[in-house]
């Protein structure tokens, strides 16, 4: 019996996986951090790169512009401009690739724009320039592919080498949106792309200038560790020499991390707060998240707001966004080393010294925090979640108070449905919350081991790199619609603390706790007036 072949020829579907792409988008200045990512590349060897941001005729508008070497093309030469606007994967994948194509996904969100136009010279004898017109609509209204047509011309006099792109009317935004104002963009880029870069910089790392409003500031970059001098018993500040953990997978694959930071009580000198303190994870020397929030600054007796910290690891896969870890092995092996070199931190004589001390200073600061905490929850303008007259707990404020107010929901028998129990609540670490058995009404199906998960509002949970695909309900104290970038969310007609979301082809049920029936929120105050009106 003779064996036969069959051509097979592997195709991918661009409008596919362009739609995937910008459903993963989790936070707007994603752009940036693409763009930048791609113009600081060793191999771009810019010496120069200037962000601005600005209101277009189209909307909300940026435009990325480097010195650095250009971009040819060539279908048979696979110029870096073909790289550039080709659908591929990166290296992960084993694809042929270089920055461009490092992280399978950078410059494709490009496409969440209603106008791109991309300028690039290499110093040669041609220039290209790209212009997309309307490739958001294209692709997720028209479900079309977006033509992509490199035009040559002739450099201009008195051009120079090096690549500018400009995205306009980006994420259907008509103006610039509190996230891109000045300190909050600047922060965004030290914090979370390689402006923010966490290892010595090289000799060759450009100058990055940012404009907004008619203001240009050159932006200091590096990670914003904290390095003192501070010795002696009245040391406020400690910062701790680099830590290196290695560890292995089951299957025999070596997960290395170097932790570095500092912890201090002097937050005002540092400008820390909730936001800048707690520990980020660097991949290749870029920062890209913060790890969940207190889980290691705990460890040593603090909070994130007394800690700021880098978790170095080139070891592990990210979710397609790189909002979140691909939870697998290497995952576990990196958790394992992380809670080895927090504890190492711990038992170490330098912060042992430092911690006994500052240990009055500790419980100074600590105690102020407990008196703040009991003054806001003393005021009569702090808000409470009431039920049938009943003060339940005070608004929620995290993921934490959510959970704590369904569950107490749930044993006080309160929730709007025929049957809820909470089977159990793996955690962050396991990239789920809860597994629930749920019956909404006594002749719907029971759904068992259903995968849940709670967020204090509904945008955290695409922000924070959940997956739709492995969900089937949310729960969220409130649902903060406008805030829903990606996906379509929909209000149920009959029962309004309901809501259907859909992402990419995946729906997901979505509770609103606040809105449940018989739940008020308000002041002391309000609420006597409320449940008064309601006898009546």
């Amino acid at each position: 019996m003779s064996e036969t072949t069959i051509p097979f020829e592997r195709k991918i579907d661009p409008v596919g996986v362009l739609s995937e792409i910008l459903a993963n988008i989790t936070d707007e200045r994603q752009i940036i951090r693409e763009l930048l990512s791609n113009s600081v590349a060793p191999s771009v060897k810019a010496k120069n790169i200037f962000i601005r941001v600005y209101e277009s005729n189209k909307g909300l508008a940026l435009t990325v512009k480097d010195d650095g070497v250009g971009m040819s093309f060539g279908a048979e030469s696979k110029g870096r401009l073909d790289r550039f606007l080709n659908i591929g994967q990166g290296k992960r994948s084993g694809a042929e690739s270089d920055e461009f194509g490092e992280k399978g996904f950078g410059t494709k969100i490009l496409y969440n724009a209603a106008e791109v136009e991309v300028v690039t010279w290499d110093g040669g004898p041609t220039a290209y320039k790209i212009v997309l017109l309307e490739p958001r609509k294209t692709l997720f209204v028209d479900k079309k592919d977006v033509p992509v047509n490199p035009r040559p011309f002739s450099p201009l006099p008195g051009m120079e080498k090096g690549t500018e792109i400009t995205v306009k009317g980006w994420n259907d935004r008509a103006t610039i949106t509190k996230d891109f104002k000045q300190e909050e963009l600047t922060n965004y880029l030290l914090y979370y792309t390689v402006a923010g870069y966490t290892r010595p910089k090289p000799e060759t790392f450009p100058q990055i200038v940012l404009a907004l409003g008619g203001v240009e500031i050159i932006i200091r970059t590096g990670f914003p560790y904290i390095k003192t001098m501070d010795v002696g018993e009245d040391a406020k500040t400690v910062a701790i020499q680099p830590i290196i953990v290695e560890k292995t997978t089951k299957h025999g694959k070596p997960v290395k991390i170097t932790v570095n930071g500092a912890i201090t009580l002097d937050t005002g000198k540092y400008g820390l707060t909730e936001n800048s303190g707690g520990v980020w994870y660097s991949l290749n020397g870029i920062p890209y998240f913060k790890l969940q929030k207190n889980r290691y600054s705990k460890m040593l007796g603090f909070s994130d707001d007394f800690v700021r910290f880098v978790v170095e690891c080139d070891d592990l896969r990210l979710n397609m966004s790189r909002t979140d870890f691909f939870y697998d092995e290497e995952y576990d092996a990196f958790e394992e080393a992380v809670q080895e070199a927090f504890q190492q931190i711990r038992k170490s004589k330098q912060f042992e010294t430092f911690y006994a001390n500052t240990k009055n200073d500790v419980k100074v600061q600590l105690q102020q925090h407990m008196i703040a905490k009991q003054k806001d929850l003393l005021s009569p303008e702090k808000k409470f979640v009431w039920a049938s007259n009943r003060k339940l707990m005070a608004e929620p404020e995290s993921e934490y108070d959510t959970a704590a107010l369904l569950w107490i929901l749930e044993g006080a028998g309160l929730l709007p449905f025929a049957q809820f129990r909470t089977l159990q609540y793996p955690g962050y670490s396991k990239g789920l919350d809860m597994i629930v058995e749920l019956q909404e009404d006594k002749d719907s199906k029971l759904e068992m081991f259903a995968y849940a998960e709670l967020e204090r509002k509904f945008p955290n949970l695409i922000k924070h790199g959940h997956e739709a695909a492995q969900m089937t309900f949310a729960f969220c104290w409130d649902i903060d619609k406008s805030h829903v970038q990606v996906g379509t969310i929909e209000q149920n007609p009959k029962k309004s603390y309901k809501y259907s979301y859909t992402i990419s082809g995946n729906h997901i049920t979505v509770f609103e706790l606040k809105t449940m029936p018989g739940i008020f929120c308000g002041t002391d105050a309000e609420a006597k007036r409320f449940f008064k009106e309601d006898e009546t």
